[in-house]
């Protein structure tokens, strides 16, 4: 039988029958809030918020589809559950304990450690954003002791497998949270081990809490040296991020599939639709929707989650956290297939014949053809056209085509672009929803003060349009309302990274130069730029160092790792006091998570990990200068703490502990490592740069 090639536009009349057959199936209820709005809104049905999960929801904002990128999780039989805030949750039965082994250091006796032993005058710990709202990290300490996670993954349950292809190994892993007692640290050592834990600590009194990315559980330590379990919850997805304020736990869960059968049932509890918020936008722009969040407030007593939200949005949705508010954001990115096609219906006169014209105002008039079906037809009419031009005329026809169509998706992506940002008050679990213009880079680009919300976005980073992107600051007010507004910083470049100090600004962008402004934001409904200072190189992080004073990590125009002290004493004209460019090659983790960048005031030194060392260095006086490099053989450095005058480094093989007035290494302590059969490969951990 002979194949047959048929084009995009001889299937249209098939099509069309087709989608004449299926347009009417959803109710009225489905098209509510689809039409103008933009934001987050709460489901008005429990029969919507089924059709919207299952993928039939009606309109341009769906959720699966070709926006769906994994399907991992199915929601739990909804039969019995009870709504949030009513019968406790289930506990799940108990994680098993981990058949490998970890030798300990031999000063692990099993005896109680006395928590006030030794006195502590000072320590460091997680930077954080916000003081007050803590933020999960792989190092906690109460300057007594230490709890740390390393990188490492210990083999369980091996078995050698033979077969006819040859031997191979089955097993698992897991991940352990070592006890350090860090004081005094001349004999400081590993006391005792917790298997099966995760990166993501919370130090709370006599409370850690170990997030896995599935799990979490509560361990008492008032012993430190035999922590007992209190209570472990499976997550029922995904783990986020989370923030402890006030002794509250709030956990922000992903999960990529919810199911589309029944009510949303989370942790053993049926949230009720109004409980649960999608996005809405016009036809132009379309969310980001391929998961949906879970934000609980936790007890961290019993590991009930006590408030549940659910939230439609998608992998790099971001989390901000002030003492009162949680906040997460949704991107709605412009269409850029239905914004060539409208394009192209308003000015394709200007580039193609009648001909093809009528052929793509006979597909775009079409009404029940999907919009890729449109695109795909019309794509296929202008190749044709552009076959009967020589290869000048088409090189002609493309750049004017591509210049045109640029300059017009900029004004679209100008008007349209949008984040959503979603407020939830931690007394009351109550939402609203804000919309602020661009994309927003991280955390750091969003502040709460005084009863207003800042935020720093870029708009126009399509590929398309970067050239011509800009740079706004907008400030909302307790009704997430914009009330004012600062824009056009920096065009053609991107916020790189941002810093709120009080009611001011620091705010990099970059492209080929590194602008930093100081922007006054004390009249929310006035803010303003102050001053600017162009750099080469730009900064990914900014941190305040003292009065005036600022530190920008990040690097220099050869891509060399450099840090730079900013003076804004003169708001008007910010300099640059001094610089420090690292060596070929350099880089540090803290460039991209600044949990990993230690600020010691006190003694006005930075640390920095970057692979095997630690560098430790002075600002002071104007200056930056190196005091020491702590050198970890074999292994990436990954965070450090002070506990009075000692500096702790820690890396997966060792914990360095060095004297801060003679920068002497103090003691040493060894990480016991996983032991794999020689012949075995050996998973290795994602490196910290």
């Amino acid at each position: 039988m002979k194949h047959m090639k048929i084009s995009t536009l001889a299937v249209l009349g098939l099509v069309l029958i087709c989608s004449l057959g299926i347009s009417g199936c959803l109710s009225s209820d489905s098209q509510k809030g689809m039409v103008g709005e933009v934001g987050m809104v709460p489901f008005t049905s429990e029969k919507q918020m089924q059709e919207f999960f299952s993928g039939k929801y009606s309109g341009d904002s769906y959720y699966g589809g070709r926006y769906t990128s994994m399907n991992t999780a199915a929601v739990m039989d909804a039969g019995g559950a009870t709504p949030v805030g009513g019968a406790q949750n289930t506990t799940p039965a108990p994680m098993p304990a981990p058949e490998a082994a970890v030798s300990m250091d031999s000063k692990s006796s099993g005896m109680y450690y006395d928590s006030d032993v030794s006195s502590v005058d000072r320590v460091s710990g997680t930077n954080v954003q916000v003081m007050g709202v803590d933020e999960a990290d792989l190092v906690k300490t109460d300057g007594n002791f230490i709890y740390y996670t390393p990188q490492l993954h210990y083999p369980t349950n091996l078995t050698l497998v033979n077969s006819t292809y040859g031997s191979y190994y089955n097993y698992e892993t897991f991940q352990t949270t070592f006890t350090i007692d860090a004081l005094p640290p001349e004999t400081a050592a590993i006391i005792s081990n917790i298997a099966g834990s995760g990166e993501n600590l919370y130090l709370i009194n006599d409370t850690l809490i170990v997030i896995t990315y599935n799990t979490t559980t509560a361990y008492n330590i008032s012993d430190p040296a035999n922590p007992v379990k209190l209570w472990s919850e499976n997550l029922d997805g995904f783990y986020k991020d989370s923030r402890m304020i006030d002794g509250k736990l709030y956990m922000v869960v992903q999960k990529y599939d919810v199911g589309s059968e029944g009510p949303i049932v989370y942790m053993d509890a049926k949230l009720d639709y109004a409980s649960c918020y999608y996005p809405v936008g016009p036809g132009i722009i379309r969310p980001s929707m391929d998961s949906t969040y879970f934000v609980s407030e936790v007890d961290i007593g019993n590991g009930n989650f006590d408030k549940t939200i659910a939230m439609v949005g998608s992998y790099n949705s971001i989390l901000y956290a002030s003492g009162d508010n949680l906040y997460l954001t949704n991107y709605f990115y412009p269409d850029t297939t239905a914004i060539e096609l409208q394009f192209i219906q308003e000015h394709g006169s200007e580039y193609y014949p009648p001909e093809t014209m009528n052929q793509i105002n006979r597909v775009m008039g079409t009404e029940y053809l999907s919009e890729s079906i449109k695109y795909n037809a019309v794509m296929e009419a202008v190749y044709n056209y552009t076959k009967t031009l020589t290869s000048e005329e088409q090189e002609n026809y493309y750049n004017d085509y591509r210049k045109a169509y640029s300059a017009y998706l900029m004004e679209i992506v100008k008007d349209k672009e949008t984040t959503t940002i979603t407020r939830i008050n931690l007394d009351t679990f109550d939402v609203t929803t804000g919309t602020v213009p661009g994309n927003i880079n991280d955390q750091f680009s969003i502040d709460e003060y005084d009863g207003y919300l800042r935020v720093a976005t870029t708009v126009g980073g399509n590929w398309m349009t970067r050239d011509e992107q800009t740079n706004g600051v907008y400030v909302l007010d307790k009704d997430m309302k914009t009330v004012g507004q600062v824009t056009g910083l920096a065009e053609g470049e991107q916020v790189y990274s941002a810093r709120y100090v009080g009611d001011r600004l620091y705010l990099v962008t970059y492209k080929q130069i590194d602008p930093f402004f100081v922007i006054d934001l004390s009249d929310p409904e006035n803010p303003a730029v102050l001053g600017e200072l162009k750099l080469p190189g730009y900064s990914t992080y900014l941190h305040p160092v003292g009065e005036n004073l600022v530190v920008g990590l990040g690097y220099s125009d050869d891509w060399k790792m450099k840090l730079t002290l900013f003076d804004v004493t003169n708001v008007s004209s910010p300099t640059e006091l001094d610089s420090y460019v690292f060596s070929n090659y350099s880089s540090s983790s803290a460039l991209y998570d600044h949990h990993a960048f230690m600020w010691d005031a006190d003694r006005n030194l930075l640390v920095l990990p970057t692979y095997e060392h630690a560098y430790v260095m002075q600002i002071k006086e104007g200056d930056i200068t190196m005091v020491k490099d702590d050198v970890h053989k074999n292994a990436t450095v990954v965070r450090s703490i002070y506990i009075n005058n000692y500096l702790y480094t820690f890396s997966d093989q060792e914990v360095h502990i060095l004297n801060q007035d003679t920068w002497e290494l103090v003691k040493k302590i060894s990480i016991p490592q996983p032991q794999y059969p020689e012949d075995m490969y050996r998973p290795y951990p994602m490196p910290y740069y």
